[in-house]
């Protein structure tokens, strides 16, 4: 990233792994104390887990891949056009 975003991206990153690791247990002691078992949470986690990975190969990969084109400076000729 910019050096002038380095501070914001590390400021988001750190309140993203701190909610990771606070709201999760929250909800499994909750879950647990209404069911009696773990299985709904777990399967709340792994819905989470596959839309994370569905959101990353989709909307996250086209972006990388439209940054990583190069860019056509105007008045230049490409071959083959």
């Amino acid at each position: 990233s910019p050096a002038n975003k380095v501070g914001s991206v590390t400021g988001i990153v750190g309140a993203a792994g701190g909610l990771g690791g606070f709201v999760p247990p929250l909800l499994m002691g909750v879950i647990y104390g209404w069911y009696g078992t773990y299985a709904l949470g777990l399967a709340l986690l792994a819905l989470v887990a596959l839309a994370a990975l569905l959101l990353d190969t989709t909307a996250v990969a086209r972006t990388a891949r439209h940054a990583m084109r190069p860019r056509l400076v105007e008045g230049s000729k490409v071959s083959g056009t």
